[in-house]
């Protein structure tokens, strides 16, 4: 029996060592994989350095100009960034995914916390590498920050559910300093902690509009050029921006295709409004209610599901920042008691829908919203077992193995 126990243990180590080598493989250490993203922030603090204007897109390789990027984050992040140019570019680009790689090593160990998981199990290692059509992976090889944002993000969550709502509120405001959106988050932390976290989160946002105050003032011409940058972050849609907003722009204009008729232009508006409402008006009901019931998982599902809604009704909300769903889907997915522990989410969750379902033209917008929808699926399921009553149980003991 300990045999048979010690060779299964080796499999599964030795399944996850193998996945791990074929996805840092893909990133091409010597010569790293696509980061698009990093080389805009690299040559954006290179042309402050050298006291041009990072907001002028001018100061971008051509290749970057030709292709529409843009330096749009604020100009405090400037210091941060220019610390990458002091070696030349593609060394620059391996010490950032060095970097990215500890930062995931961190996120990794919350998560396992939090889930009661391990890397050594199958499922758990292959909806890392696979779910919402890779977002870790789209992270790391755009080279986008998102991988550190989520370990402010999920040190906040693991001290709001250990009650420290100001360590929650200030690592949420810290996650939002580079790109903006993390500080919607901050609702997370009153629908978890009710009015004890309150002050936490009021504070939170003041500390949040003080910083860009101060940096108006120090860099008065920097913070001009920031925010006519942010205009460059809207018009993407499908797969780059699978969120709600663009969803319903296309399928307004969809319908309009289709019907042969030239809908309202505050149609797609109207759309998404809907949208809005009709995710956020059951997510309150349900939060509300399950709150009373309370239960021992109750601050991890109240954060799981307010993520979700949050995720489904923002505007802008790329590819890899679907990261930030991978913790709560896997959560419902594997706790859930009716649907027989919801694999079919699970599946669906790591389908590379993209690569291969849109070809045919009328499948291409489900194709572009797949995490969007894998997302909806992920919250209707939280809303349906908090219905029945599955999370308000006194807690269960994590599994040990």
């Amino acid at each position: 029996m300990n045999g048979a126990a010690d060779r299964w243990r080796v499999a599964r180590i030795a399944f996850a060592v193998a996945c791990a080598a074929w996805w840092l493989q893909k990133l091409g250490w010597l010569h790293p994989t696509g980061q698009w993203d990093f080389r805009v922030y690299y040559f954006g603090a290179q042309a402050w350095r050298s006291g041009l204007d990072p907001y002028d897109p001018r100061v971008l390789p051509a290749d970057l100009l030709d292709t529409g990027f843009k330096f749009n984050y604020p100009p405090y992040t400037l210091p941060i960034f220019a610390a990458f140019t002091y070696v030349p570019i593609v060394r620059a680009m391996q010490l950032f995914l060095a970097l990215k790689l500890a930062a995931l090593g961190g996120v990794l160990a919350i998560w396992n916390r939090l889930l009661g998981t391990r890397l050594t199990e199958p499922a758990w290692v292959l909806f890392l590498v696979f779910a919402y059509s890779s977002a870790i992976f789209v992270d790391f090889v755009s080279g986008s920050v998102t991988t550190f944002e989520q370990l402010l993000i999920w040190v906040g969550v693991a001290a709001l559910i250990e009650s420290r709502d100001a360590v929650f509120a200030a690592a949420i405001v810290a996650a939002s300093l580079l790109r903006l959106t993390p500080i919607a988050l901050l609702v997370a932390g009153l629908a978890a902690a009710g009015r004890r976290g309150v002050r936490s989160v009021a504070v939170g946002f003041a500390a949040f509009a003080a910083i860009f105050a101060i940096t108006s003032a120090v860099a008065p011409q920097l913070m001009a050029g920031f925010v006519r940058s942010l205009p460059t972050n809207w018009g993407e849609r499908g797969w780059l921006n699978p969120a709600a907003l663009p969803l319903a722009i296309d399928v307004a204009a969809t319908f309009g295709r289709a019907l042969h008729v030239a809908l309202p232009p505050a149609a797609p508006a109207a759309l998404y409004a809907a949208m809005v409402i009709a995710i956020g008006v059951p997510t309150v009901i349900a939060l509300a209610r399950f709150g009373r019931a309370g239960g021992g998982d109750r601050p991890k599902v109240v954060v799981y599901v307010a993520f979700l809604a949050i995720a489904l009704v923002l505007p802008r909300f790329k590819n890899y920042s679907y990261m930030l769903l991978i913790a709560p889907t896997y959560f419902v997915a594997t706790r859930s008691t009716q649907l027989r522990r919801a694999v079919p989410l699970l599946v669906i969750a790591c389908l590379p829908i993209y690569s291969w379902i849109t070809t045919p033209e009328h499948l291409a917008l489900v194709a572009d919203y797949s995490k969007w929808l894998i997302a909806f699926a992920a919250w209707a399921l939280f809303l349906y077992e908090m219905h029945l009553g599955t999370w308000s149980a006194p807690p269960v003991a994590e599994r040990v193995s």
